[in-house]
């Protein structure tokens, strides 16, 4: 099957023709709309003349998310827990493959610099992502967006490994160099065991041989990513399949080919009280138990022990049972999100989209 390619030109030297452009604004749209690339950084230094940091004694790290332009308000609080969280020795190079959004929409996120200087953004042009799999996407909960995250390591190409990052439902506790670090060894993938692994469904084909994959906190070998040529082999999968309920997720699991490792739990921790349960320290909340009895049937597994002291020291907390914005979630991570809601500029337009939540949390 022959498919159309859309290159993404990254081409440096738009940024010097600097003086075509009075406003920095009209500059920014242009060296996006012909190269489908966007570096922050640079932009800034060529429009104001400003030199680089010297980030030669910072620990580089790669970060990424993929969505479209609805979902960028909610990303704000996810970036904003993460800037917070990072250590003063860590650079972070934060790519955003997005789809439908012009320089306007990527201000929110640009932001963020004023605050934290030991950051760049980049941003791409996410087409060739909506090209393959918009047909499947349009019809799909997650939508097209989510398909980026899948398109992410093909066209990130300055790193050896980057990490994805869902967009809407992570909290950092903690400097997230610890996971990019991870030792994938020769493994495509590193990625956290979800509650699904270990079920019996036989009608439920992608919890292959009992494992099953949660990548809403993902490190990818991208060396190898395109070496192999994953996103191709992603591409054909998904054809392979009229529904899939977490596409990107299974889509992983499904081209890893069990070349993947499976991280600690802290890396990636769900809720695992109730309000009620937290108060009371019941290590025998219902979220733990339902952990542990998935987990039966599993070849892979967290401990009681592990996934007790992940509360403590989470390093990420991911809302994925349920969201904090749709008011669900327990005070203690509705409280922090409230407040990175606040910390990111977001909070007024949070509030008149999802106002329970700030009602319950905003206190």
């Amino acid at each position: 099957m022959n498919r159309k390619l859309f290159k993404i030109n990254y081409s440096y030297l738009p940024y010097k023709s600097k003086k075509r452009f009075k406003s920095y604004d009209d500059y920014a749209n242009y060296i996006y709309n012909s190269t489908g690339m966007l570096n922050i950084t640079k932009l800034n230094n060529s429009f104001y003349g400003k030199n680089d940091l010297d980030t030669s004694n910072f620990n580089h790290i790669h970060l990424s998310m993929g969505h479209d332009a609805n979902y960028i308000l909610l990303s704000l609080v996810s970036i904003a827990s993460i800037l917070n969280t990072t250590n003063v020795n860590t650079y972070i190079h934060f790519h955003f493959v997005l789809l439908d959004c012009k320089f306007e929409d990527m201000k929110p996120i640009i932001e963020l610099r004023k605050i934290y200087n030991n950051i760049e953004f980049i941003f791409y042009n996410g087409k060739q992502a909506e090209y393959d799999f918009y047909k499947f996407g349009i019809n799909e909960r997650r939508g097209i967006g989510d398909y980026t995250k899948f398109l992410i390591p093909e066209i990130v190409n300055n790193t050896n490994k980057i990490i994805i990052l869902d967009s809407a439902d992570i909290i950092a506790k903690k400097d997230l160099s610890e996971i990019f670090f991870f030792d994938l060894q020769d493994n495509y993938f590193g990625f956290a065991l979800d509650i699904l692994a270990g079920h019996d469904d036989k009608n439920y084909p992608f919890s292959i041989n009992k494992f099953y994959s949660n990548i809403g906190v993902c490190l990818v070998n991208t060396l190898l990513f395109r070496k192999h040529n994953l996103y191709k082999a992603g591409f054909f999968t998904r054809l392979a399949y009229d529904f899939m309920p977490c596409p990107t997720q299974e889509m992983f699991l499904l081209i890893s080919h069990y070349k993947f490792k499976y991280f600690p739990f802290i890396y990636n921790c769900p809720q695992l009280y109730t309000d009620d349960e937290y108060n009371q320290k019941n290590n025998n909340s219902s979220f733990i138990n339902l952990y542990l009895q998935k987990q039966n049937n599993s070849f892979f597994r967290y401990s009681k022990d592990e996934i007790i002291d992940a509360e403590s020291n989470q390093v990420v907390s991911h809302l994925f049972y349920y969201k904090t914005f749709e008011s669900l979630a327990n005070k203690k991570n509705g409280k922090i999100w409230v407040n990175y809601a606040k910390m990111a500029n977001a909070y007024e337009k949070l509030k008149i989209k999802y106002p329970s939540a700030f009602n319950l949390y905003d206190t």
